[in-house]
């Protein structure tokens, strides 16, 4: 093992020393330059705060199975006229910038979950909705034009016919 700071080969036991507050493994002779020791064997406190809170998974997979009504900027725009609100009122009400707004409601923008519960609880119109899942067979195959392994198979099968030929 080597001196972090004067790169020599550490003879007998390593020192564990802070050096400008950086966790280091140093040489006897350099151990001078740390202002502290430090423990690599001791696990690390995990930081102070509220645990993040965990979803139930019924939650997640109903999370994961919206998407956004059709004409939602239609929808948007015609709730925020009824509330009297014009382009910069409400996006002055949901902290959201005047083109975010605009773009929304043009449908040029698809909005995160965030935004999404701004307009909710703004306007209370509702612009998610959950995706029916179809059920399909389970060898069913979805179309969605050629893949590379189509292509593959495409060219396979040509350069056979053409043994055949020749």
């Amino acid at each position: 093992m080597r001196c972090e700071i004067c790169g020599n080969e550490i003879r007998g036991q390593p020192h564990y020393r802070i050096i400008e507050g950086g966790k280091m493994t140093v040489c006897a002779r350099c151990t001078k330059y740390g202002s502290a020791e430090w423990d690599p064997f001791q696990p690390r406190a995990r930081p102070r705060g509220r645990p993040t809170p965990r979803r139930p998974r019924s939650e997640v997979e109903a999370a994961e199975n919206l998407e956004l009504v059709e004409d939602y900027g239609v929808k948007i725009r015609k709730a925020r006229q009824k509330m009297r609100m014009t382009v910069e009122d409400f996006a002055r009400k949901i902290r959201e910038k005047e083109s975010v707004i605009k773009k929304l409601e043009k449908e040029e923008l698809n909005p995160d979950r965030k935004l999404v519960r701004k307009i909710k609880n703004a306007l209370n119109v509702d612009i998610l909705v959950v995706e029916e899942v179809s059920a399909a067979p389970v060898g069913a195959k979805h179309s969605r034009g050629r893949s590379l392994g189509d292509i593959m198979k495409l060219s396979q099968s040509k350069s056979v016919e053409e043994e055949k030929q020749g």
